[in-house]
Formats: C-alpha cells, structure tokens, sequence
C-alpha cells in the first residue's frame, strides 16, 4: 500500500503534555516491518463528588486491548498473554511507576479543570479523551483526537484541522484552553507514533503467518446455496476476500462478512459468505485472498495454476511470487 508521508506539524506550545507515552523509551527501537498498524488511548474520568475524579484508560493496539489503569485501585493489567514474560514484567513495572509518580495527577487535574469549565456543579460526569494514530509501516498516515462528555464529542482535532474544532458553542473556553495549555500537536504526530512503535516492537514477537483457507458450501431446504470462504490464523491483520465466478469478479448474491476478528493468539479470522440466488448452480465459485504473506493472490480451491500466480506475480512486480506455492490446508466441503 502506497501513502504519501503526511506533513508534521512543528509548532510547540507551551503547557502540559502526557508524560506517560515516553515510558516505553527505556528499550531499544528497531526498524517494525512494513504494515498498517493504529494505536488507540482511551481516557474515562469519573467525578461524582467535588474530588478529583477517577481515572480509567484503555490501550489498544489493532483492536486489541493492550492494557488498561484505574487511578482508584491502582491497577495496571495488560492483557495479551502471549507477550515475552521479562518484557512484560518490566513493562508493568515502567508504567505503573510513572503514573503514579507524575501522569494519573496531570490527567486527574485536566479532567477537573474540564468539568469545571462545563459545569460549575459537582454531579455524577463523565469526560473522555480519545488519541489515534495510524503507521503503515515507518510513515503515519493517520491521527486524531477527540474529547467528550456524557457520551458526546465537544472538541475535536484532526491532522486536518488548523486547531481544535469545537462541536458545542457552551464549551468554547475549554476547547480555547486546549488550544492554548496542551502540546496536543506534539502527541498526535510524535508520541503516539513513538509509542505505537515501540508497543509493536515488544509485542511484535509472532511471525507473519498466512491465512489458512477452506472454501465450504451448503445446500439449504429451501434450495438456496451458501457458499462460505474462511481464513483463519493470519498475521498481520490486513487481508482481503472477494469472489470470482469462472475467473469474473462480479455480484453474485447476497454477501455477508464476519470482519476480521482476532483469535486467542493474536492471529486474526475472516470469513466471507455468499447466499446465491435459486437459479445459480454454484459451480465455478472461486475465493481470492490477498495477504502480504502470499506474495500474490491466491485463488481457493487452488484452480489456478503455480505457473499463472508466478505471472501475476511478476506482472505487479512482486519477486517473491517466483517459485512459492500456494497454501496447504484449503480444502472444499460439499
């Protein structure tokens, strides 16, 4: 996938910023292969008293609950077992220290200062505060971020905008305070970035695998055929399935997709079906899958020839096409 390299912006203001994103700096960062990746903090505040409220934040990475943190309890759970013990360990060890020590009271002060400035009155609220950011490979190609209350977004910016889009007129001098205090610039395009790089280099300890495909059909009572087309344990996640019928790319039916879905050990799942229609016999359906550990498309059941993939490789331009062969483990059930 081809993007252009989105301009940084280089503008500094003065203020506070979220510490907690350099935590991980205490390893070393390689080069992460080449492949869209997006990063997501989710930050929840609480406030049902005149006390400062509870923080709760959320951390995923391709959709994936990375780890979360509750200021209450002081909790730090990271979720993906399979990530390589000592690293792991030392990871919660890093993060917990630093909140404690300085991130939690930054944003705990933010949220408050936010909810005095919608509402003088201390009842039960809830503020959240929302960073993406997206790496196709080494090159960001998306960020954003939002700021919401009970449930709806008041402030919001974008690589887009200019500044801070404000949505509701009643909180305009938040949204100017976020303008002015915040080095939110700096997050978006640097430390997101730099965390999602670093998360992916400790926890990008799996190889890339293949999909393994199976191509099934069923014959319903009332004459419908149903024609299903699953890939399972592939990583990374991108991956695409369409239909062909005697080669064609076309509509064939009514067309239903699971979305890709992640397994148990962070592998991914996709299947993609297809309901005919009564007139259709159901022969000459292919599945054509597209992953970066394919090298080419490869079509199931494997109609097509190891010498056509080879061409259709060198015609896109892709060497590794020479020579591989299609997947074991596609099967057909009728």
């Amino acid at each position: 996938m081809g993007c252009e390299l989105l301009q940084m912006r280089t503008q500094r203001r003065k203020g506070i910023f979220i510490p907690w994103m350099f935590v991980l700096g205490v390893f070393a960062l390689r080069e992460t292969k080449a492949a869209l990746h997006n990063l997501e903090t989710q930050f929840t505040g609480l406030a049902i008293t005149d006390n400062l409220p509870d923080i709760i934040f959320n951390v995923w990475v391709d959709g994936q609950l990375l780890f979360s943190y509750d200021t209450q309890n002081k909790e730090l759970l990271i979720k993906l077992g399979w990530a390589y013990p000592p690293l792991k360990n030392k990871l919660m060890e890093k993060l917990k220290e630093h909140l404690q020590q300085g991130g939690e009271d930054d944003l705990r002060r933010f949220c408050a200062y936010w909810m005095v400035s919608y509402n003088e009155t201390w009842e039960v609220q809830t503020t959240q505060i929302t960073v993406f950011c997206e790496l196709d490979g080494d090159i960001q190609v998306d960020s954003r971020m939002r700021v919401g209350f009970d449930g709806e977004t008041v402030c919001q910016l974008d690589e887009q905008s200019e500044g801070w889009v404000t949505k509701k007129s009643e909180v305009t001098r938040f949204c100017n305070y976020l303008e002015e205090s915040v080095q939110w610039d700096r997050i978006l395009v640097d430390e997101c970035p730099r965390f999602l790089k670093i998360v992916l280099e400790l926890f990008h300890l799996k190889e890339n695998e293949p999909p393994e495909v199976t191509v099934s059909r069923h014959d319903g009572l009332d004459g419908k055929i149903t024609l299903f087309c699953t890939a399972r344990g592939f990583y990374p996640r991108p991956i695409l399935l369409h239909w062909e019928k005697d080669g064609q790319m076309g509509v064939w039916g009514k067309e239903t997709s699971s979305g890709t879905l992640p397994n148990a050990d962070a592998t991914f799942y996709l299947q993609l079906t297809v309901e005919l229609e009564l007139s259709d016999t159901g022969d000459g359906y292919t599945c054509v899958v597209e992953h970066c550990e394919l090298g080419v498309p490869a079509v199931y059941p494997g109609h097509r020839s190891q010498e056509h993939n080879e061409e259709e490789g060198k015609r896109q331009g892709d060497g590794r096409a020479k020579g591989r062969k299609l997947p074991s483990g596609t099967q057909e059930v009728h």
